[in-house]
Parts: C-alpha cells; structure tokens; sequence
C-alpha cells in the first residue's frame, strides 16, 4: 500500500503536466472529407473544430459542429447544426496563407452575406 501512493502522485503529477485539451483539427486530415465534433473554437475570423467526434456521437447532441478541410490542412466549410438542422454555413476563400481574406455566411433561411476579413 505504502509503494502505490508514491506512484500514485506520480501518475496523477504527469496527467497534470500534459492536460487533456481538445484539439483543434483532426490528427490526419483527408480534403473533402466532413469531420465532427460538439465543440468549436474560433480562430482568425474562422471557426475550427474542437475535438473531433464520429458523427454517430454528435448527432445525438443538440448542437453539433461540421468542418471539412483543404488539402493545406485549412478549414473551407463550416457548418453548424441544430436538432439536425443547419443553423448556419460558413465558406472560406484563402489567398494562398493560413488566414481567410473572406468568409460567405448562410443563416438557416439560406440568406447569404460575405464578410472580407482582410485588413
């Protein structure tokens, strides 16, 4: 007993110093592919994923969140869903970089606007 407290303190001190935190995107990212998650984040005007989730698990959440990549690894469609319904689509142009220049929004009425997101 008085040997698996030491370990004990161990173990729990390493989770500590590496905290489970959601990640941003998927690990391995396949273009065109939908990926999901119940959580998002929004980074540079846009949205990203929080941990990604089989659809399986996030449809039977209330809201749940829809990205699909480009082959640079960015996000180009976001989509979120309410009771399986989209509540709103985002699209995102690139002009080469990381950041969107701008970003076509669609409510759930599909009324459309563009947003520049360029300084």
């Amino acid at each position: 007993m008085k040997k698996s407290i030491p370990n004990l303190i161990i173990v729990l001190a390493a989770l500590a110093a590496f905290p489970l935190t959601p990640t941003a995107k998927p690990e391995r990212i396949k273009p065109g592919i939908p990926y999901y998650s119940d959580k998002y984040e929004t980074i540079d005007g846009r949205y990203e994923l929080g941990e990604e989730k089989n659809l399986e698990e996030v449809y039977k959440n209330y809201n749940y969140y829809e990205a699909v990549y480009d082959k640079k690894g960015r996000v180009v469609i976001f989509n979120a869903f309410k009771k399986g319904m989209i509540e709103f689509s985002e699209v995102y142009y690139y002009d080469g970089g990381t950041r969107p220049v701008k970003k076509e929004v669609t409510n759930s009425a599909g009324k459309k606007r563009v947003i520049n997101l360029s300084p």
